[in-house]
């Protein structure tokens, strides 16, 4: 069977993604980790674009790579790098974190087993708009996950508070 150029670009973006990933956690220098999150996200992007999601391609770059990433330089910048950088990267936890990232990948690859996820019970209509436009998403982001977009909001608003706790202690020490 012929290996088709989407399947090609597929496998790159995914590989690229995963090792952006672990780069990202896994480089002394905090900046240096900031470049590899925004490698990450914009293959993530990249293989919005292949699903035919527009839309949330769009909005990966923008919001992820364009604001959060800048949220996240803020927060740098408030914190002693040289300190930081000269510091553990790890702390003794990272044994048990590691066993839980392949636990996780562990039940991703189980859930791949046929017959292990029910079928949806109103099978999906191909009259109404595609999953990635605009429409769709909206419609599902405020009704279905509406609760979902609402917690984050709330764990972002939790992230700002946490920043200007850690930058308020540096400063008064």
């Amino acid at each position: 069977m012929p290996i088709l150029p989407g399947q090609i670009a597929f496998y790159y973006l995914a590989a690229a993604s995963v090792a952006s990933a672990i780069l990202a956690v896994t480089r002394r220098n905090p900046v240096h980790s900031m470049l590899w999150v925004l490698a990450l996200f914009l293959h993530v992007a990249g293989i919005f674009l292949l699903a035919s999601a527009e839309f949330l391609a769009a909005v990966q770059v923008i919001v992820y790579a364009g604001a959060i990433l800048v949220f996240y330089l803020f927060f740098l910048m408030l914190l002693d790098l040289p300190t930081e950088a000269a510091g553990r990267r790890f702390s003794a936890h990272w044994p048990l974190c590691a066993a839980a990232g392949v636990a996780f990948a562990a039940l991703a690859w189980y859930a791949q087993v046929p017959g292990l996820v029910p079928p949806p019970a109103v099978p999906p209509t191909t009259a109404g708009p595609s999953s990635g436009s605009l429409s769709a998403v909206g419609e599902a982001l405020f009704t279905q996950f509406a609760l979902p977009f609402e917690i984050a909001s709330l764990i972002l608003l939790a992230a700002i508070v946490g920043a200007v706790v850690v930058a308020r202690r540096r400063t008064e020490s």
